[in-house]
């Protein structure tokens, strides 16, 4: 596992044993603060079928070292060494866009639109409706340039 696990706060997250193995691993047991984990103590946790854990919302109560041990028809090779989980902030707009902007053909449209999180998002801009009805992507530029609008095409902001 990695030293750290990076999950979002207050979405889905994953906690996950990497091991390959041959027989196939069949029961991945966790521990928590050097404690078993009881999985059916913690709400919107979930044991998946390949050993991974799924968070439903990530919130402090997932904070904490885990290993993992996983086993197949040969037994175990032991623990894994221990990953400590850290919450993230989602990323999220800090200025949106409005719905709608006019502006004359041949003329500079500013569209204001920020952005925060950890690790910081990049925002990307796409049409809503390209001429066949099917969104697509614009290219990102180098610096941060206003977009143009063609044709009154309306575009949307996306963070990620």
């Amino acid at each position: 596992m990695p030293p750290i696990i990076y999950v979002p706060i207050g979405i889905h997250g994953y906690i996950r044993c990497p091991v390959e193995a041959e027989p196939p691993v069949t029961l991945v047991k966790w521990n928590k603060d050097g404690r078993p984990l009881r999985i059916e103590k913690y709400s919107g946790w979930n044991l998946l079928e390949d050993g991974s854990i799924r968070i439903e919302e990530a919130t402090e109560d997932a904070l904490g070292t885990y290993t993992c041990v996983p086993y197949n028809a040969l037994g175990t090779m032991g623990q894994s060494p221990p990953a400590r989980l850290v919450l993230k902030d989602p990323p999220y707009f800090t200025v949106l866009p409005g719905w709608e902007y006019r502006q004359e053909a041949g003329r500079e449209l500013l569209i204001p639109c920020a952005a925060a999180g950890d690790p910081f998002p990049i925002i990307a801009w796409r049409k809503v409706l390209s001429e066949t009805g099917e969104p697509s992507a614009l290219p990102r530029p180098e610096r941060p340039d206003p977009l143009p609008v063609a044709g009154g095409v309306p575009w949307a902001a996306q963070v990620a």
